[in-house]
């Protein structure tokens, strides 16, 4: 059961930087939007499946399974502050970097 939580885990990590990605660099705002569609049903799976991680294997490592979900969150706010100034302006290329460092972190994380 682990084994397959942490492959989801690291597929849904994979997928969000994807997409992230994408939708950094789309051009057109539908695609932007399309894109940014995506990421979150990735933020979701990813979510469920910390929290599921979390829920059954909480006892062992507290602080682990509490620390990917705030990363989790972190990553969160980052991908929704990027999309944002992306569909508001042209972007800001400083909070792509962040956001982009954030997710290469947090693939890190999740293949670990």
């Amino acid at each position: 059961m682990i084994k397959t939580l942490t492959l989801i885990d690291a597929i849904c990590a994979i997928a969000l930087f994807i997409t992230v990605f994408m939708g950094l660099h789309a051009k057109m705002e539908k695609r932007v939007s399309d894109w940014f569609v995506l990421t979150r049903l990735a933020l979701i799976v990813a979510a469920i499946t910390a929290l599921a991680t979390t829920l059954m294997f909480f006892h062992l490592h507290r602080l682990l399974f509490v620390g990917r979900i705030i990363w989790l969150l972190i990553a969160l706010f980052a991908i929704e502050a990027a999309f944002r100034q992306k569909r508001e302006t042209f972007g800001n290329p400083w909070l792509f970097f962040a956001t982009y460092l954030i997710l290469i972190i947090n693939v890190v994380i999740n293949i670990w």
